[in-house]
């Protein structure tokens, strides 16, 4: 893995074992008449439409994920280095403001345990499963898959397929984060970023092309459900990016789990980007057949 920008938490040392994400996820605190015990409740606290990262002025591998006030802190996200490969995580969001909270969802290697591959196109997030365990009792995770491609002359996509809300009824549609380059997109400021697109509305397909060419975020006919926008500047050090929903997202209406992917999925291209390998040259190397910079450990 490439070396981590200067404003990113520092790392653990090697071999340092992360959490097991595939201990128990304790649900969240019940609402309304889903709480009690026995009873179905849900795992998840709400997102705000809008939510800034911000690191700890302490060495630390953990930073939070705060409102616009950056003394509320919603959720503990912590990140682990090492060679452990597939099965391990590599970022950890915990679903409350301390690393000790239960861990909401976790984003992996695609590779074997065991294996790194700096050009691996997918990734694996672990996220609660689409029922609900009674209240009380555990679960594991379970496993969702996002894959970086080659979009039109010059851009990179990262796509995942995930359940929303349709008139009660949940139907699994595709997402991709498409990436913009700095400058050239106004919703995303200088810095750049990458927007979510929710691919099953774009209206257009003709003029998918022409737009992706450019290399842009362009939304391709799609509609737009989240921004991650890069805040890269002296004054921001330790603010470094901010997570924005958008559209049918503002409403809740794709649901609590689409949430915690949208999010979970940005955190995932954090931690790419951190370590060189959130561009299109990556992922055109992978689709290619990778190469040789696959590391083993143990």
């Amino acid at each position: 893995m490439g070396k981590p920008e200067n404003d990113a938490p520092s790392d653990p040392q090697p071999g340092e074992a992360p959490p097991d994400y595939h201990a128990a996820v304790a649900t969240g605190p019940g609402t309304g008449a889903g709480a009690g015990a026995g009873r179905l409740t849900t795992p998840y606290r709400p997102f705000p439409p809008v939510m800034h990262a911000r690191y700890q002025w302490k060495i630390t591998q953990t930073f939070h994920l705060c409102s616009e006030s950056p003394d509320e802190r919603l959720y503990a996200v912590a990140a682990h280095s090492g060679l452990g490969g597939g099965g391990l995580p590599r970022v950890v969001l915990h679903n409350g403001p301390s690393d000790k909270c239960p861990i909401l969802a976790a984003a992996c290697e695609g590779r074997p345990a065991g294996r790194v591959d700096a050009f691996a196109l997918s990734s694996i997030l672990q996220l609660p499963p689409l029922t609900p365990a009674a209240a009380g009792s555990s679960e594991e995770l379970v496993g969702e898959v996002m894959r970086a491609r080659t979009v039109g002359e010059s851009g990179v996509g990262y796509a995942f397929s995930i359940e929303v809300n349709h008139d009660g009824k949940l139907v699994r549609e595709e997402f991709e984060w498409r990436k913009s380059k700095k400058g050239c997109d106004e919703e995303l400021g200088k810095e750049g970023g990458f927007k979510l697109l929710r691919l099953s509305s774009r209206q257009n397909q003709g003029s998918s092309k022409a737009s992706s060419s450019r290399g842009t975020a362009a939304d391709d006919g799609c509609e737009v459900v989240a921004l991650f926008k890069w805040n890269k500047t002296l004054t921001n050090m330790m603010h470094p990016f901010e997570l924005r929903f958008a559209g049918a997202a503002l409403s809740g209406s794709l649901g609590d789990r689409w949430a915690a992917m949208a999010v979970i999925t940005g955190l995932r291209l954090w931690w790419l980007h951190a370590g060189g390998r959130a561009n299109r040259k990556t992922a055109a190397v992978g689709e290619g057949g990778g190469s040789s910079a696959v590391y083993t450990s143990g």
